[in-house]
């Protein structure tokens, strides 16, 4: 696979559109890491992130864990969950902030280099977390936890948003890791989206015409689901589902799934598709045209 291919995927890997075009939460958060950057490596730098991916808490945690990583307690940061930093970027903010430069820093222990990561690392924390109306006042009650106190506590069953930023400077690339609790974004997006279609109605509302109405629901985003299989049960049956237990699902087909839409009036089946899994991905390729009723119905738009 070629490099270029390989920086496309990881540059989105696993995420909804909503939240690829939320630039309500990308630009703040790139104009906070290019602010913290310039204060803390007096680096100028515009922030693009090098790399964005929704991961489970399990492969998060042991992402952090090759870090020199800062938790955030959910009580305060329900969002922003933790910021990692790796070894060049603890480095050079020692450098910086003990004015000497890195072969005067070689009896310097990796403790205390953390130690002054702390007061940058919160700093950042306050531009990011205010942007996203994240921050929950504690006092002078610090917001550093460990990984169970986080949002979701780092679990397996846990989705979480990783967005790595770098920063060359000289013959150096300080590199920072921002750990978002998925969920939480995934609902400021929808809700975002929400926001811009009653925005988009009310102008329609004022006589602006069909044509920004068509503009308006071609834009507008909905959910696809992928079917694999549809069970009958009775509520008494379903009543009695205990943690842990097994429903078959004997007649699943990988090579037979129903894509769903989700409408104001339910959801219908569009057509039919494929599973195909690679490593921890999985795609679903389209085996038949979208049925006629649904592209009918868009055609009238």
């Amino acid at each position: 696979m070629s490099s270029v291919l390989r920086k496309k995927i990881d540059a989105g890997v696993g995420m909804p559109p909503a939240i690829l075009q939320f630039d309500d939460f990308w630009e703040p958060l790139q104009a906070s890491v290019a602010s913290w950057f310039s204060g803390t490596y007096a680096i100028e730098t515009r922030a693009i992130p090098e790399s964005r991916r929704m991961v489970q808490g399990n492969i998060a945690r042991s992402h952090l864990e090759k870090l020199a990583y800062f938790i955030f307690n959910s009580r305060f940061s329900p969002g922003l969950c933790a910021i990692g930093i790796d070894e060049a970027g603890v480095a050079m903010n020692a450098q910086h902030r003990l004015q000497q430069p890195s072969d005067n820093l070689e009896g310097v222990s990796e403790l205390f280099r953390k130690l002054l990561l702390e007061t940058p690392v919160v700093d950042l924390w306050r531009l990011v977390s205010s942007e996203l109306s994240d921050h929950r006042a504690g006092g002078s009650q610090a917001p550093l936890t460990d990984f169970s106190a986080a949002a979701g506590g780092f679990s397996p069953a846990q989705r979480y948003l990783l967005v790595d930023f770098a920063a060359p400077k000289d013959d150096q690339v300080a590199r920072i890791c921002i750990v978002f609790h998925f969920d939480y974004v995934q609902q400021a997006a929808d809700e975002f989206q929400q926001t811009a279609a009653r925005q988009r109605q009310a102008s329609v509302g004022k006589g602006q015409g069909g044509d920004t109405l068509r503009k308006s629901v071609k834009s507008s985003m909905i959910k696809l689901d992928g079917v694999l299989e549809r069970l009958t049960l009775s509520i008494g049956e379903c009543s009695r589902f205990e943690v842990g237990q097994l429903i078959a699902l004997s007649d699943v087909d990988t090579t037979r799934v129903s894509l769903q839409a989700e409408t104001v009036n339910g959801s219908v089946d569009i057509g039919q598709c494929e599973m195909g899994v690679w490593k921890r991905q999985r795609a679903l390729k389209l085996k038949t045209p979208i049925l006629e009723p649904f592209t009918r119905e868009l055609a009238k738009l």
